[in-house]
C-alpha cells in the first residue's frame, strides 16, 4: 500500500533569495581579491586581454568567476 508523503520536497530545501545587484558585484569583487588578488574591474580587463590563457593552475578558477560576468565575454 502507498501513502502520501506527509511533506513536500520543498519543504525540505533551504529557503533563498536572489542577491540585490550589490550584493552580487560585493561578492564578484571578494572573490577576484580573494582568488586573483585583484580587483573585479582588473580581473575583467585581464580576462578580456587573455592574459590567463594557458593557466592551467588556476583554470577552474578563472572560468567560476568569468563565467558570472556577462560583460567579460564581450568585445
Amino acid at each position: 500500500m502507498l501513502t502520501k508523503p506527509t511533506k513536500t520536497f520543498d519543504e525540505d530545501l533551504p529557503q533563498g533569495r536572489m542577491l540585490t545587484e550589490e550584493e552580487s558585484r560585493e561578492m564578484k569583487e571578494n572573490l577576484a581579491r580573494e582568488y586573483f588578488d585583484m580587483s573585479l574591474d582588473e580581473f575583467t580587463e585581464a580576462w578580456k586581454a587573455g592574459k590567463f590563457d594557458g593557466d592551467k593552475e588556476r583554470h577552474g578558477d578563472v572560468v567560476f568567476l568569468a563565467a558570472m560576468l556577462p560583460e567579460a565575454w564581450e568585445d
